[in-house]
């Protein structure tokens, strides 16, 4: 009789401790009430931004101020973003998520009740408007590292999206609802208007920002991935590591292409729309149709990466459209037509749109085991940069009341979006995270393959132990 003896192969000790903790991975449904818990201050921070975008006009009159004056209100934003992004990436990676999101929840809710001022001076908004600038770094950096500690791999990309789109979901809103209090045209009543839309702005932030305050949590109890357990760098650690990664600089500056464009058209699109005949209502709803239209491509675009992984394909193929989108967009602007004018902007939001919430995922996976608010954080702020920088020369070129201005400006803007579709088609699409969960996941399914060798590990440490005592 023939018998055949199967070599037990050994496994480490480091290894069998590995996929212990894999059986341990797990979520908690408390997860969605941590996603509703930052969407409110997320939301309302930018509700705060955008409020004086779709009324730029009357706001001008009223208070006796330039164009680029009025713009500032919102330009301040993403100036303060610059200087104050990297404070903000130290304090949620090093210092705790809870502690970082408090700290944008402070002064979103202080700039909403300082810009009650605005009758007694002007300078007053901007101050406001400062200081809720202060809290959006805390706020928009959060969203990846959210979805890393508290959502499994396979819901992490929809978390991720869900966590930084609500901030634009706030946009939209806050392009929409002045114009329910602000009447269209200047009147000698705007200025009390103005103030009324300040003070219930002020009261809806404050009860929408105090429940997170109460309920939000730092992290489960256990965590929901390898990645989620595995440490990750120091701040100080990661930033030379990102600026030698070269992928991740090509990806910095497409984000920055994408997001600068966005907030560009977000601010000036009152002024640019002004330029052809359209009125402040029919802005505000130019607005929302490309805030919500963005929020729907989202949806359906990220649910397709989520399940292929193909950020960098995915990206280049909604770049290249919505560059086609964007181009007929301007293109239409001369028939003054309002429904005409809405569609092009519902196309162009629903491929641009996307694109944020896929780099901040791609920025995390490229850059891994580096802290997910550091490289998502870092890649918000060269959008930032662009915005600033393009908002400054659109400003300034569009104060002369010529529609051929425009055009130059979203000239400008078509140039930035091809560069943006050149940086992503150079970024070598190296899923680090991916890759390590795949490995842990692998080994996993080995060890289970191998129970004998479990058990033999565990009996030899038992032995140790015993022996040792």
């Amino acid at each position: 009789m023939i018998t055949t003896e199967t070599k037990i192969q050994p496994v480490s000790q480091e290894v069998l401790k590995q996929t212990q903790n894999e059986e341990e991975f797990r979520d908690y449904p408390y997860r969605w009430w941590i996603v509703v818990l930052f969407c409110f201050p997320n939301m309302m921070n930018g509700i705060e931004w955008i409020t004086f975008s779709s009324i730029s006009s009357q706001v001008q009159q009223a208070y006796d101020q330039t164009q680029f004056v009025v713009t500032l209100t919102s330009l301040v934003w993403m100036i303060i973003y610059v200087f104050i992004n990297f404070p903000s990436n130290y304090i949620l990676s090093d210092k705790g998520l809870k502690i970082g999101v408090f700290t944008g929840i402070f002064f979103t809710i202080l700039g909403a009740w300082v810009r009650l001022l605005i009758n007694e001076s002007f300078g007053w908004a901007i101050l406001g408007q400062i200081f809720g600038a202060i809290g959006q770094p805390f706020i928009l950096n959060a969203p990846a590292q959210i979805a890393s500690v508290w959502f499994k791999p396979k819901q992490r990309q929809m978390a991720t999206a869900i966590l930084s789109l609500i901030n634009i979901i706030g946009v939209g809103i806050g392009f929409l609802f002045p114009s329910f209090i602000v009447s269209s045209t200047y009147s000698n009543d705007t200025r009390n208007q103005i103030y009324d839309l300040m003070l219930v702005q002020a009261i809806v932030i404050t009860a929408c920002c105090i429940p997170s305050v109460i309920f939000f949590r730092e992290k489960p109890p256990t965590p929901p991935s390898h990645a989620a357990n595995t440490e990750k760098t120091t701040f100080r650690e990661s930033m030379p590591k990102l600026i030698k990664d070269k992928d991740f600089l090509y990806l910095y500056i497409s984000f920055g292409c994408i997001l600068g464009n966005f907030n560009s058209i977000a601010t000036l699109i009152n002024f640019y729309l002004e330029k052809f005949s359209y009125t402040t209502d029919e802005t505000s709803y130019v607005g929302a149709i490309f805030i919500v239209s963005g929020l729907i491509g989202s949806a359906i675009i990220t649910s397709i990466v989520e399940k292929n992984h193909r950020y960098k394909f995915v990206m280049i193929v909604t770049s290249v459209i919505s560059i086609f989108c964007y181009s007929f967009m301007m293109g239409v602007l001369p028939i003054e037509n309002f429904g005409l004018q809405c569609f092009a902007f519902f196309l162009y939001g629903f491929f641009a749109t996307p694109l944020i919430p896929i780099s901040l995922e791609f920025a995390c996976e490229i850059t891994f085991p580096i802290s997910e608010t550091i490289s998502s954080g870092l890649i918000y702020k060269s959008g930032q940069l662009f915005g600033v920088l393009h908002i400054i020369i659109s400003a300034q070129a569009i104060g002369v009341d010529s529609q051929n201005n425009v055009y130059i400006c979203l000239g400008i803007g078509l140039i930035i979006q091809i560069i943006g579709l050149i940086c992503i088609a150079l970024v070598n699409e190296n899923l680090k995270r991916k890759h390590e969960e795949k490995k842990q996941s692998e080994q996993k399914i080995k060890l289970t393959e191998y129970p004998q060798s479990i058990q033999l590990v565990q009996e030899n440490s038992s032995k140790q132990t015993s022996s040792n005592n």
